[in-house]
């Protein structure tokens, strides 16, 4: 093939011509080992297909609905469209795939709600599947062409074009479990919240007595309250319904920590997390859950800007109070990421100023604050200086600014607490003491009892 290019005005006629000779060659096979990103990229988000694939599958997925587009990819310069199923019931996604779907292809899936089972059921009838971000096809004329085939041509076609550099992370089968109990635990959380609301609520607009904030005493104070004042009629009825729906959630708190502080004795890296300072079993368990393994993050950079602790400047001047003169928000912290990483890791940084002052962060963090910085911010550069250790430690570095082992030994006595003694006796810990040193020994070196006799 030869390629000219004419020097100057094409109208006068080509001045200094160049010429460019090529070879027209086939197109690698589809396979996304490329080097996209360079070596930044991590090899646990790097799209990567084994062997050559020959068809691409776009799939597009609702609750109870999906389009699929099968293409053709033998030829990257003209994929073929080989084959579309405009709807398909989820449930018979299976069937629908062994009859329609070659082998030898691999479905790409927009990131839903139901993205991971989607590709989890693929995996077991032989399927390969990669999850991707929305906006891979966000700006493929969305507004003029809304229809669901449309969007699994979109995804086919972006995959094969190599504009997916990604996929989503997938958690493990464990780890899933373990989100779900996070999340069950959050939402039983918010439902004591708005259930003592309301109770406070009635109280508070009939003239009686404020009762007990929290705890297992206040639905007892709600009832000698209705005993002592006669109240009766429907006020009654929606009181007795109130505390029973919190003292039932208030229970389902409790089991649901229990299977938190299980999972946390049988897992070594969420008991790990509790070395550090301002971490207890909630921010240990949610931040290693959600994280799972650190290694698909490159650098400690990448773990803090997902957990949304990422500074959006970095600066030393008055830029934050220009910005908010000039109608800017002036917030110092990204407003993306993940808001449980960011929640924990910034209520750690308050316990880290109140509790933890004579640790070197809590030091460090007092120095800030000495020096006319907010406490706030102070509080989320503790947050995202613990972000960073929670990388290494996940990746299995040593724990870089851990707490003493007689802090972590005292943390051990007040866990021990949370599962109970009949429970903790069970799992082979009859005494706080016993629980203590065998879970501090995990973590702290120790002479054998050997050597010590002989020193």
């Amino acid at each position: 093939m030869l390629c000219l290019s004419a020097g100057g005005n094409h109208l006068l006629g080509a001045k200094d011509p160049g010429y460019l000779y090529a070879t027209l060659q086939q197109p690698p096979a589809l396979v996304r080992d490329s080097n996209l990103k360079g070596n930044k990229m991590n090899e646990y988000n790097q799209v990567h297909v084994e062997g050559h694939v020959q068809y691409v599958v776009g799939m597009d997925a609702h609750s109870k609905k999906l389009a699929i587009s099968i293409w053709e990819c033998s030829n990257l310069w003209k994929p073929m469209l080989y084959k579309e199923i405009r709807c398909c019931a989820i449930a018979d996604m299976e069937a629908t795939y062994k009859h329609n779907v070659p082998k030898d292809s691999i479905t790409i899936i927009e990131s839903s709600t139901n993205s991971a089972t989607l590709k989890k059921r693929l995996e077991d009838i032989g399927f390969r599947a990669g999850i991707v971000r929305s906006d891979i096809i966000s700006d493929k004329e969305r507004k003029r062409k809304v229809r669901d085939i449309q969007d699994a041509r979109n995804l086919a076609q972006a995959y094969i074009k190599g504009n997916v550099q990604e996929f989503v992370w997938v958690p493990s089968d464990q780890y899933a479990d373990y989100r779900d109990i996070y999340f069950a635990h959050r939402d039983t959380v918010k439902e004591i919240t708005r259930s003592s609301n309301r109770i406070w609520s009635i109280c508070s607009r009939k003239g009686y007595d404020l009762p007990i904030r929290s705890g297992a005493a206040k639905g007892e104070s709600i009832r000698k309250m209705v005993e002592q004042l006669q109240i009766s009629g429907f006020i009654k009825e929606r009181l007795e319904m109130l505390v029973a729906d919190y003292e039932f959630f208030l229970e389902r708190k409790v089991k649901l920590e229990k299977l938190m502080a299980e999972a946390i004795i049988e897992n070594d890296k969420m008991l790990a997390l509790m070395q550090l300072p301002g971490f207890y079993y909630h921010a240990a368990f949610v931040i290693a859950t959600i994280v799972e393994d650190a290694k698909r993050f490159s650098s400690a950079a990448k773990l803090t800007a997902y957990a949304g602790l990422s500074p959006m400047i970095n600066t030393s001047g008055e830029e934050e109070q220009k910005a908010m003169l000039k109608g800017g928000s002036g917030k110092p912290l990204d407003s993306d990421g993940r808001m449980d990483l960011k929640f924990y890791c910034c209520e750690a940084g308050q316990t880290v100023l109140n509790l933890c002052s004579k640790s070197d962060i809590g030091k460090w963090g007092w120095r800030m604050i000495n020096r006319g910085k907010p406490k706030n911010k102070v509080c989320c550069a503790i947050g995202r200086k613990l972000i960073t250790y929670v990388w290494h430690i996940l990746r299995g570095d040593p724990s870089p600014n851990r707490e003493g082992e007689g802090i972590f030994k005292r943390k051990m006595l007040r866990f021990y607490s949370v599962l109970g003694r009949q429970r903790m006796f069970e799992l082979g810990y009859p005494t706080r003491a016993d629980f203590s040193n065998a879970m501090s020994a995990r973590f702290y070196g120790h002479l054998p009892e050997s050597i010590k006799a002989k020193e």
